[in-house]
């Protein structure tokens, strides 16, 4: 088996890492990454992040985004917690088993009594400390998992709270488990740069070698390009949620205005509008919004523009209450 550590806590990035060696670079033997991140939600692949993420807390709170190629749930990592990914040869059937047991065999040896539960769990007194996915890319399986050494579990609650307006859609949803940290809850004495040493050593003596590989520039130019590509931007994150309908509530001394947004790709294809408000003009020209990304400055610019017109309803008022939980 081969270790690759990227160096780098860009999460776009390590997944670059992934599709690189899975889909591109060959090392002639099994792949085994371990790496942190800075506070990042990583969201699923066939999720809707408008469902999934308080995206302005997660805004101003510099919390980045970024979408995987794998499906699931979605996951709040930082520095105090590790994605660990195993990338071999594999068919087309989906095993976890296989690259969990090494990890929490690996963790049992450093005195921490992780089980793997269900299809995709490791818990640790009861609760999650580990969830798990997978992909197939270039004829390989792309096995990555998280865990929770030393993570800000209040922050993980917060920025994954999805928003309070009403959202349909059929996408997949996360299920929001009861998780804990291994540090406190096992007791360990030790930093995260040393848990990450030691569990590297661990699965080395598991696996029977661990022979390191350090990226080239060549390798971390293509990696790069890799992520811009696939894992950065607002295409990346938005452009490949399901599509969804939103309903918005707002009330004003003229009247409650709901509107009711189509959104596909992260852009806005129809709004509509009800409520028990007054318009002289009538609500055509709710279409202006038609083709407007569907996010906070966007929608309330647009809102504040358009031509619609709602007795004792500003449109600044309007597009405030609109675009607040965004």
């Amino acid at each position: 088996m081969i270790f690759v550590d990227t160096g780098s806590r860009d999460a776009a990035f390590n997944f670059g890492a992934e599709y690189y060696f899975a889909a591109e670079r060959d090392l002639g033997a099994p792949v085994f990454m371990l790496w942190s991140t800075t506070p990042t939600l990583m969201i699923g692949k066939y999720q809707n992040v408008f469902e999934e993420v308080d995206l302005a807390f997660a805004r101003e709170a510099g919390i980045k985004i970024t979408r995987r190629l794998s499906g699931g749930g979605t996951i709040y990592t930082d520095e105090g917690g590790f994605q660990y990914t195993f990338i071999e040869n594999g068919g087309d059937l989906i095993d976890f088993s296989e690259y969990m047991r090494p990890v929490a065999e690996a963790l049992n040896k450093m005195g921490v009594p992780a089980v793997i539960s269900g299809r995709n769990d490791m818990l640790l007194d009861g609760k999650k400390i580990s969830g798990n996915a997978q992909f197939k890319l270039g004829g390989k399986t792309v096995h990555h998992g998280s865990l929770l050494f030393d993570t800000d579990l209040c922050m993980m609650e917060r920025a994954s709270r999805p928003p309070e307006y009403k959202i349909t859609s059929k996408s997949i949803k996360s299920v929001r488990d009861r998780v804990t940290n291994i540090k406190a809850t096992a007791g360990l004495d030790m930093t995260s740069e040393r848990f990450a040493e030691e569990l590297v050593d661990r699965i080395a003596e598991i696996t029977g070698s661990m022979e390191k590989y350090g990226l080239t520039d060549e390798d971390r130019k293509r990696i790069e390009k890799l992520a811009d590509e696939h894992f950065r931007g607002r295409d990346s994150v938005f452009m490949h949620s399901p599509a969804f309908d939103v309903e918005k509530a707002c009330r004003f001394p003229g009247g409650t205005v709901k509107l009711l947004f189509s959104v596909k790709n992260g852009i806005i294809k129809d709004v509509a509008a009800q409520g028990d408000f007054f318009s002289g003009g009538g609500t055509d020209a709710l279409s202006d919004l038609v083709g407007t990304p569907f996010e906070k400055n966007s929608v309330a610019e647009r809102i504040k523009t358009s031509r619609l017109a709602i007795w004792g309803v500003d449109n600044s008022s309007l597009a405030g209450e609109v675009t607040k939980d965004m």
